[in-house]
């Protein structure tokens, strides 16, 4: 038995959708504790743009996970309602699809959301604990690792934050609230790895984060946060040519969204993502008022932790 334990992230992310998804993000609400359900249910709309951004980009060809007689997968993920650790046996997921639980829960003040890509347990022949952990990539674990294939993971939104939910991606208000858009984005790009996995960990040693793409993009080695998992706070990058702070920082401004940056893309395809663009439209929106502190990585690969 192989077993592969997950790893949790930090907060906030990007904009635009687009209708023709390579790689499917299923979010999957059986473990919302309501955030999500009965008036609430709009919010569903958001994260759907959100997956939908990174499903028309992400060009890979995932292989199909599928349990069966002597083969089992198991899921191992952090309830997103409880933070409780939680297995689902005999789990699969399909051909170049994501499966993400999703839903919310009471934070301490200041933090978002955390998320990031789920663990598992794996018995069967070699080939269906090869394609468990590979999913038809290459070299995607390990000192070495070059490539990133998750079966999917969990995210979980504060409950008690002061949210601002649009529908309108290219809103030109005004608003009052920290943007669970640009908040889903970020998350989700941990779960991409972007933070979490071993192909960012090789990268990201000594003074920054040294993959070839982002360093193409930033102009030299980029500058990470003392906890290695996000761009220095303040780090800079460009959209379409205009400068904005880059996506995968930890900070998210009150009244603001965020949109992924040249870096930040750079980034996915340095964990190994094939990424079908190279810029993202800029959308409307205002960049003023005050700070919230967004919410960091809550385990790295080791063990479960709540906020």
């Amino acid at each position: 038995m192989l077993i592969k334990p997950s790893a949790l992230a930090g907060v906030v992310l990007l904009a635009a959708s687009q209708s023709t998804e390579a790689v499917v993000i299923n979010f999957d609400y059986t473990y919302d504790g309501g955030f999500f359900s009965g008036n609430n249910a709009n919010r569903r709309d958001i994260l759907d743009a959100a997956g939908g951004f990174f499903g028309g980009i992400l060009t890979d060809s995932l292989t199909a996970i599928t349990s069966g007689g002597s083969n089992n997968f198991s899921a191992v993920f952090q309830r997103p309602d409880t933070g409780a650790s939680t297995t689902l046996s005999n789990f699969s997921v399909a051909a170049d699809t994501l499966t993400v639980f999703v839903g919310g829960q009471t934070m301490g003040s200041g933090n978002l959301g955390y998320g990031g890509y789920g663990g598992y347990n794996v018995s069967g022949t070699q080939d269906f604990l090869t394609n468990a952990a590979q999913r038809g990539q290459s070299n995607t674990t390990g000192p070495s690792a070059t490539d990133f294939a998750p079966w999917g993971g969990q995210l979980t939104f504060s409950s008690s934050a002061n949210w601002y939910f649009d529908t309108d991606l290219s809103t030109t208000e005004t608003f009052s609230g920290n943007d669970f858009y640009s908040v889903a984005l970020h998350e989700l790009g941990h779960l991409l790895g972007l933070g979490s996995s071993d192909s960012w960990d090789n990268q990201a040693t000594g003074p920054g984060f040294t993959g070839a793409n982002a360093v193409a993009a930033y102009g030299g080695t980029v500058p990470l946060a003392g906890d290695k998992v996000h761009w220095l706070d303040g780090t800079k990058s460009t959209v379409d040519g205009i400068e904005q702070e880059a996506a995968m920082d930890p900070t998210l401004r009150i009244g603001t969204r965020k949109v992924f940056t040249q870096l930040d893309l750079a980034a996915l395809k340095d964990v190994g993502w094939q990424v079908s663009v190279t810029a993202v439209p800029v959308p409307s929106a205002v960049w003023l008022f005050g700070s919230a502190l967004l919410g960091f990585i809550a385990s790295k690969r080791k063990q479960h932790l709540n906020f």
